[in-house]
């Protein structure tokens, strides 16, 4: 959802009298019909107009202009902050990146604290609010960018202060913790974190197989061997060298228990791959002896 749509939303609710979920649905059910119609009476606000910049910025045809397209509509509304994740996106220049990325977090989360976004209602909902879903989105690329920094226990800090300000974790973050926590061989905590977020999908179980493996605990790493296969048999063909990667899901996407998924991973967490040079002698061997297929 765009902010002016939110705007729109906010003001057609704000105007009715519905008392119940049900008057509340025939009420979004008639602002789906006049928003279609375009009879929906509404004055654009200033961070409206910044926002339709960085709509004209994703469609420029340069990256100088898109850059400098950004840049206006953050000059023009401070609170767009999507201008700055924008700008980070498209800037080579690791130091110069974060160095936006974190003013800009710091800028933004001042701004939020002060219109009182951060009170103890909020925290734990922010991305179930609009107007902290960016910042939550600015936190996981800082996340992500001290991965690939080499700075792990900083992301992992980062990763949950995402998870405080948001219990659901919209953006994944949990998936990444779990594999900062393998990395750095943190068994406690994330068996902590496995068990408020207990899915049995690659992402939460292959750190686990991973962290016990580097510990030695072959016993734990086998039984997460076999829940793996469960969940998503085209793993043990990974490392077969027979898997084959779905051409119906586009590139850059994934499906949980697909070929995709197994691509993904070991694509997107290189950095705790890395670090189990020898792994696929342990994982052939172990499914030959479980009949893993």
């Amino acid at each position: 959802m765009d902010n002016k749509l939110n705007n729109m939303l906010n003001e057609f609710f704000a105007n009715t009298d519905a008392q119940n979920d049900e008057e509340l649905n025939e009420k979004l059910q008639e602002f789906i019909v006049k928003y279609n119609n375009g009879e929906i009476d509404y004055t654009n606000t200033i961070l409206d107009d910044a926002y339709e910049l960085l709509e004209q910025a994703e469609k420029a045809k340069t990256k100088n202009q898109a850059i400098k397209l950004a840049k206006k509509a953050y000059e023009m509304c401070p609170d767009c902050f999507d201008a700055i994740l924008f700008q980070v996106d498209l800037e080579e220049n690791s130091i110069k990146r974060d160095k936006l990325l974190n003013e800009g977090l710091d800028f933004e989360k001042n701004r939020l604290e002060e219109e009182g976004y951060f009170e103890k209602d909020n925290i734990g909902h922010f991305y179930g609010i609009f107007e902290t879903r960016s910042y939550i989105r600015g936190l996981y690329r800082k996340a992500d960018y001290l991965i690939a920094d080499g700075k792990a226990k900083q992301a992992r800090d980062v990763c949950l202060e995402i998870l405080r300000l948001n219990n659901n974790d919209n953006t994944g973050a949990r998936y990444l913790l779990m594999a900062i926590y393998a990395y750095l061989e943190e068994e406690k905590e994330m068996l902590k974190l496995y068990k408020k977020y207990p899915e049995e999908a690659l992402e939460m179980l292959f750190p686990q197989f991973a962290l016990y493996y580097k510990l030695g605990k072959d016993k734990e790493a086998k039984e997460l061997l076999e829940k793996i296969n469960k969940a998503n048999p085209h793993f043990i063909k990974f490392f077969k060298g027979t898997i084959k990667r779905n051409e119906d899901i586009p590139y850059g996407h994934y499906s949980k228990g697909d070929s995709s998924e197994v691509i993904m991973y070991f694509e997107q967490y290189d950095f705790l791959v890395m670090t189990l040079p020898n792994i696929h002698e342990f994982v052939l061997e172990n499914s030959k002896k479980s009949k893993i297929n």
